[in-house]
């Protein structure tokens, strides 16, 4: 959001929201109906609409919002079974993709997706272990991270370059 040129006061809070899904955890049940986008449809509509009522030119903060929840349910997607469209659909999906290269007399790349799925059972257990991050998606943070920081770093140049004139 920053590099689109939201705020800080606005992007942090609007990036919180994509750990919502999660919330679920605290109930000791995980990857449950927060995970769903027909929920997340219908929990951010009636938000939309009153943000839109009451305070149009927030509106788009709203729809960010929903893009960030949006994206821990899609990122969710690729490391296990997610109930994606529950309750219209009582089977949760993971879906498996990589894109292998085989390199020879000629270059040869090959999708490889597998989209599995499994009946929805959204049970209660008696504790949860999960990463709080994974090497893949700490990498992904420090590369947008450092993004953040250049960007930075080059509007600090730029605003040292114009105080001169």
């Amino acid at each position: 959001m920053l590099l689109l040129g939201v705020d800080m006061k606005r992007a942090f809070p609007l990036s919180l929201l994509a750990l919502t899904p999660d919330l679920d955890a605290l109930f000791l049940v995980h990857r449950s109906f927060t995970h769903s986008l027909i929920t997340l449809l219908i929990a951010s509509t009636p938000l939309l609409l009153i943000i839109y009522r009451f305070k149009p030119e927030i509106v788009k903060y709203g729809f960010m919002g929903f893009f960030f929840v949006a994206s821990h349910i899609a990122l969710d997607l690729s490391t296990g079974y997610t109930p994606l469209l529950w309750p219209l659909y009582n089977y949760s999906a993971w879906i498996q993709v990589g894109l292998v290269a085989h390199i020879g007399s000629a270059l040869n790349l090959t999708l490889d997706l597998h989209i599995l799925t499994e009946p929805i059972v959204f049970d209660v257990v008696d504790s949860l272990d999960a990463p709080l991050s994974t090497s893949g998606g700490l990498m992904v943070s420090l590369v947008v991270l450092a993004s953040l920081l250049a960007k930075r770093l080059a509007q600090s140049v730029r605003y040292l370059k114009a105080s001169r004139v």
